[in-house]
């Protein structure tokens, strides 16, 4: 290829040779793997440095024969070609590319508009990711870890939007309501109106699942299941509300943790095992413990974000 640049630079490449060149800028044009494993910052860095490169180049060639060859036309367009298609070509990429990422800190809760004008509800401890610009044609796509309630604009060329849990659990709607939840320890999707179906990647064996308001979707070990629930047991967060219905205290501490980032330990493991109901209008953590030390008399010790569950000294 080094051969045929030459040629070319010279004058002296054939219409066959000249063709070949053409062929490689049109390919290497419209692919832009290399760009994706390297920062805006980066790609911009690369687009400065091969600039300064061919300006030395043309002036180190200046300085050899003696001969202005900017002068020459062929080479200047052909330069300046190159220059403007990498540059037009880096913005573009960097401006369809570029990201948001909206994160919150533990107990916090944030709304989120969409380019679509989508919206999210964000609770403690997450974090979503989504392009700036949605063209008209293109699936809108988002990123989550943590736990979110999304509110879906259905599009008039039914667009498809699709959110991805952060272990692989997919998301796919048109225009609906429903909360994700993708902790460590757990990915569910809670439906409370329209329709969503949920996918693993491509090369897992699981079947879709197609879920119905009401219905709870819950990965474990690759698979996917699904059954009914109460609605407000898995969407009153947002209403400063946590609703629990038998809810082990093992689950309970994994809330504590997850969303407000408190390390809960059991003084008994037996502790563990006692179930929660009810509903906790406030729900902040010191409103959570406060609950739990209420209902079943037990010691709750509270140091900076470590906790202890205890039985009352008698």
């Amino acid at each position: 290829m080094t051969y045929l640049i030459k040629r070319y630079k010279s004058g002296t490449a054939t219409r066959e040779e000249i063709s070949k060149l053409e062929k490689f800028w049109n390919e290497a044009n419209r692919d832009t793997s290399f760009m994706d494993a390297h920062t805006t910052t980066e790609l911009l860095e690369t687009g400065r440095q091969m600039f300064n490169a061919i300006r030395y180049e043309i002036g180190k060639q200046e300085r050899t024969i003696g001969i202005p060859l900017l002068s020459n036309p062929l080479f200047y367009r052909a330069a300046a070609a190159v220059l403007i298609l990498l540059t037009v070509s880096i913005w573009s990429y960097v401006g369809l590319n570029r990201t948001t990422e909206v994160r919150t800190g533990f107990g916090e809760r944030l709304t989120i508009s969409l380019p679509d004008k989508s919206n999210v509800v964000l609770n403690g401890n997450s974090v979503l990711r989504y392009s700036d610009s949605w063209g008209e044609e293109t699936t809108r796509e988002v990123w989550i870890e943590g736990e979110g309630f999304f509110s879906v604009t259905h599009t008039q060329n039914h667009q498809k939007f699709i959110v991805h849990a952060s272990d692989q659990l997919n998301v796919e709607v048109l225009g609906t309501k429903f909360n994700v939840k993708a902790r460590h320890y757990v990915s569910e999707v809670m439906l409370t109106e329209g329709q969503v179906k949920l996918g693993l990647p491509e090369n897992s064996e699981a079947a879709p699942v197609f879920l119905k308001p009401g219905e709870l979707a819950t990965k474990n070990d690759n698979r996917l299941s699904k059954r009914k629930v109460k609605q407000k047991q898995f969407t009153s967060w947002m209403e400063d509300k946590l609703f629990f219905e038998r809810t082990p205290l093992s689950e309970v501490a994994i809330i504590l943790k997850e969303t407000y980032g408190l390390r809960v330990t059991f003084g008994d493991r037996e502790l563990e095992k006692r179930e929660l109901s009810g509903e906790i209008s406030s729900a902040t953590a010191d409103d959570i413990l406060y609950a739990i030390a209420e209902t079943f008399s037990l010691k709750v010790e509270k140091d900076g974000q470590s906790v202890i569950i205890s039985v009352k000294d008698n």
